[in-house]
C-alpha cells in the first residue's frame, strides 16, 4: 500500500460543534461550513476541519505548484521565509488574515 492508504473528504453546510481549523490554527464556529475530510495516512488514522476559504486557497496553491500527496500545503506550519505568504495576501486575503500576515508596508506603518 501507498503512504496515503485513503483519503475522502466533502464539504458540511453547517458544523455541529465548533473545530480547530487545520489550515490557519482558528476556530471554525458553530453553524459555519466547513471542509470535512477522513482518511489514513503512513498507518494512521486523521479526521480534519477546514475553513471553505482556506480548502480553497491551499488547493490553489496545490495547484498552482504541484503540491499534492504529501507536499500539500498547511499554511499554519509553513515556513514564512518562502515566498507564499505575497500570493496568499494577494489571492486569499481572508485567509492571510486568519494566518495574521500582513503586507509589508503595513508592518511598517504599525
Amino acid at each position: 500500500m501507498s503512504i496515503d492508504d485513503f483519503h475522502s473528504g466533502r464539504t458540511i453546510k453547517a458544523t455541529r460543534k465548533p473545530h480547530e481549523c487545520e489550515q490557519c490554527g482558528r476556530q471554525i464556529e458553530v453553524g459555519s461550513p466547513a471542509h470535512y475530510a477522513a482518511g489514513r495516512f503512513d498507518g494512521y488514522f486523521y479526521t480534519q476541519h477546514v475553513h471553505i476559504e482556506c480548502q480553497a486557497a491551499a488547493t490553489a496553491y496545490a495547484d498552482l505548484n504541484g503540491s499534492w500527496g504529501e507536499d500539500f500545503p498547511w499554511f499554519q506550519h509553513m515556513d514564512r521565509d518562502i515566498d507564499w505568504t505575497g500570493w496568499l495576501l494577494e489571492h486569499h486575503p481572508i485567509v492571510a488574515e486568519r494566518l495574521n500576515i500582513e503586507r509589508e508596508e503595513d508592518e511598517v506603518e504599525a
